[in-house]
């Protein structure tokens, strides 16, 4: 497909797209995709991002589907 193509596809999705919730989150994806700014990260960050990795490494992790159960059970509550 080419760029042009994915283009098209792209718009014609955002189209069909009637929450305002999602094409606001679409719209910040995109803005964050440009943005050229430096984050900086304090020592509790890169503390998360660490123990995360120790997690994976040790296959300490949950499947997508899992996590999505996870999320739908919280939000009924």
């Amino acid at each position: 497909m080419s760029t042009a193509e994915l283009k098209i596809d792209l718009i014609n999705q955002i189209t069909l797209i009637k929450d305002k919730a999602r094409l606001k989150e679409l719209l910040q994806l995109l803005k964050f995709q440009e943005d050229q700014s430096v984050y900086i990260t304090t020592d509790e960050d890169k503390s998360a991002v660490f123990e995360a990795r120790r997690e994976i490494e040790y296959g300490k992790i949950s499947s997508d589907e899992d996590v999505q159960k996870e999320i739908n059970e919280w939000l009924k509550k």
